[in-house]
């Protein structure tokens, strides 16, 4: 859903903001309900007070501004759906906002549903002005002279400086929220039900995911205390990485499976069950620990009883007997549209096996190529459709929520982010229907190095030649030649 008056934009190539033209502060005068939480404080209750203090002052219309503050004991995603404003400013209690930070953040979204935007922290020491004192400052405009010697976040700082403020950010970008407001359009945000949601980059991550644009704004200013210890950093760290894949390193604890994995693997079951038990336990088995796989197919139909006669029905039985205790495979009736939360969609035709390192290597490919779309071929497929697809959830959120039909998915992430070729000898993927590829549950091989560079490209620019080069990519595969397609 778009604002009233909002201005469509083309969408915007990864995270460069700059295709959206957001309006001039208070021109024409604001008409979208805002409501601001305020999240946080430890429990106490001078840090909240000193932000709303801060946020009586702003100038934004009264009728139009709801403030909340978000009590300890409360869920932020409670708060989101009660909330009256269609656009949410999130702001860490404690901290003090300029005046015209609620109209500053704002604009972006009155112009685009997909703008997250971000201000700009100023980091202070000493002890935090009274509320009383904060009003009077706010309403004679000198609020900047009770913070003397405050500097920009330098963590943020460091993000902008290194990716073009924010325009050339890559899968990390979420992280430009930590420690400070933002606002984003309150249909944006999907919530899950676990209790320690809420945080500021756990939101920021999820909003991610959901294919936001985010925006520096330097005319959105608030001014925060210094860095919390350690101990309520460690503690912050906890409570995030069940969450929150990223950073990777959060995570390097062996035998642990995590409620958002870093890949959510798709299997239809359209394939004998030993075929598709080899699928599945290649990609549990594989060195991506980090995964889970989804199970399609018509479940309720395999607990009917067929009286032996149906092979299909006796196949989910079984598959469904297979992995009823595994925690890592659920059984749906249909494909998910996207992998959200998860950041990362690998879609695996149940045919095609997977080796030891093909995930990591997959992932770490699309990382490296910052593309929507990377899909694989064994040598001798003939179709395109028989390919490995990883997908960024980001990418393909921000297509779906931009109204793209599933079925031209591949051309609208191929234009915004950019999709590759790659040749399964360099990934090991192999077509577990042919002798001696182990579909009868045999354990997958090394295979050769993940990864390795093709020796070809094939440019790609615009949707009819993106049709032609696939037609050729596929005929080139059935022949067995190994060539790589690039779009971007």
């Amino acid at each position: 859903m778009s604002l009233p008056g909002a201005v469509s934009a083309a969408p915007s190539p990864h995270n460069d903001w700059t295709l959206i033209a957001p309006v001039e502060p208070g021109h024409p005068a604001p008409t979208a309900q805002v409501s601001v939480l305020v999240v946080g404080g430890g429990g106490d209750p001078a840090a909240a007070a000193r932000t709303v203090a801060a946020l009586r002052q702003q100038r934004y219309p009264d009728r139009l501004l709801q403030i909340v503050t978000v009590a300890a004991d409360s869920a932020f995603a409670d708060e989101v759906g009660t909330a009256k404003g269609e656009i949410i400013v999130r702001i860490p209690a404690g901290a003090v906002p300029a005046p015209d930070l609620v109209s500053a953040l704002t604009r972006w979204q009155q112009a685009s549903p997909a703008a997250v935007s971000v201000a700009v922290p100023m980091i202070f020491s000493g002890r935090a002005p009274d509320p009383d004192v904060i009003v009077a400052h706010a309403s004679a405009g000198t609020l900047g002279q009770l913070f003397p010697g405050s500097t920009v976040d330098p963590g943020l700082a460091r993000l902008l400086d290194t990716t073009h403020q924010l325009r050339t950010a890559d899968h990390l970008v979420f992280l430009a929220a930590a420690g400070t407001g933002y606002a984003f359009q309150r249909d944006r945000y999907q919530a899950g039900s676990d209790q320690f949601q809420g945080a500021d980059v756990e939101v920021a991550y999820r909003l991610a995911q959901a294919g936001a644009v985010f925006v520096p704004e330097p005319a959105a200013t608030l001014w925060t205390a210094a860095a919390a210890d350690p101990v309520a950093a460690g503690r912050a760290d906890a409570e995030l990485t069940d969450l929150v894949p990223f950073p990777r390193e959060r995570r390097r604890r062996p035998g642990r499976v995590w409620q958002v994995p870093l890949v959510t693997a798709v299997v239809p079951v359209d394939q004998p069950y030993q075929v598709v038990r080899s699928c599945v336990d290649r990609l549990l088995g594989g060195n991506e620990r980090d995964l889970h796989v989804v199970l399609v197919g018509d479940w309720a139909a395999a607990g009917t009883d067929s009286g032996g006669t149906d092979s299909g029905r006796a196949d989910l039985r079984l598959l469904a007997a297979e992995y009823r205790s595994e925690p890592r495979v659920r059984m749906v009736s249909s494909a998910p549209v996207t992998a959200f939360p998860t950041p990362y969609l690998l879609r695996v035709p149940p045919r095609l096996g997977v080796g030891p390192r093909t995930v990591g290597s997959l992932v770490a490919a699309m990382e490296k190529w910052r593309c929507g779309l990377l899909r694989v071929l064994p040598a001798g497929a003939g179709a395109p459709t028989h390919a490995v697809e990883l997908w960024s959830t980001a990418a393909r959120s921000r297509a779906v929520h931009g109204g793209t039909a599933d079925g031209a998915l591949v051309e609208a992430v191929a234009a915004s982010h950019g999709q590759r070729w790659e040749t399964g000898s360099e990934y090991d993927v192999v077509d577990l229907t042919t002798t001696g590829s182990g579909a009868a549950g045999g354990q997958a091989t090394a295979g050769p190095p993940a990864g390795r560079r093709a020796g070809q490209t094939v440019t790609v620019g615009g949707a009819r030649s993106l049709g032609r080069a696939t037609v050729f990519v596929a005929r080139k595969y059935a022949r067995g030649v190994r060539r790589r397609l690039v779009s971007r």
